[in-house]
């Protein structure tokens, strides 16, 4: 999850800054575009696998990454398109996000055959992260009304940093050298953008 995450996180920063930049005509600050370009490396750097013992290849790229990059897209996508929403619209679209979310997840569950019934616990924490993650869609749509598209898309897509903290914290992860870098990297990157 410590790699996964952070990858999946790469088209969230890179789809809304060309964008914003090439078409929109933004223009982020000099300490902002710095703490851009130190994102992809950072990601880079946390996407790195520990190398087995045995292994001849130092530093290889750790399983599931191309799929990352793919669901990435995905991400871009959605801050791209939540960016261009009218602030006449109130929370329409994210209403209109949430329906179109739960009618993908829907058909993938049920081309899966998974069972449709969750009691207890996994309720609980579906419930809760639904809800957190519609709150993080309001906030971010709030945010591009307040400043640049690139630079909101940026700070938001440094996400990755909680699952990775929580990952370390609660599964016991381990980061390696490479990784702790990254880590360190994006948090110079948000100080950077964040001066604007």
């Amino acid at each position: 999850m410590s790699v996964v995450v952070p990858v999946s996180d790469v088209g969230a920063v890179a789809l809304p800054v060309l964008v914003g930049v090439c078409f929109l005509g933004e223009r982020p600050a000099v300490p902002a575009w710095v703490g851009i370009a130190a994102v992809l490396p950072a990601l880079w750097l946390v996407s790195q696998s520990s190398p087995d013992p045995g292994a001849k290849h130092r530093g290889t790229v750790s399983a599931g990454v191309s799929s990352a990059l793919v669901a990435s897209v995905g991400f871009g996508v959605q801050f791209l398109a939540m960016a261009q929403v009218d602030k006449d619209s109130g929370l329409w679209p994210v209403v209109s996000s949430r329906m179109a979310s739960v009618a993908v997840i829907a058909v993938v569950v049920g081309s899966y055959g998974a069972g449709w019934r969750l009691t207890g616990w996994p309720w609980s924490a579906t419930v809760a992260a639904g809800a957190l993650d519609t709150l993080a869609i309001v906030l971010y749509l709030e945010a591009t009304r307040q400043q640049l598209m690139a630079i909101a898309a940026v700070l938001s897509a440094l996400y990755p940093a909680i699952p990775v903290l929580l990952a370390l914290m609660l599964l016991k992860e381990r980061l390696n050298g490479r990784q702790t870098g990254g880590l360190a990297c994006a948090a110079l990157a948000i100080g950077l953008i964040a001066m604007r």
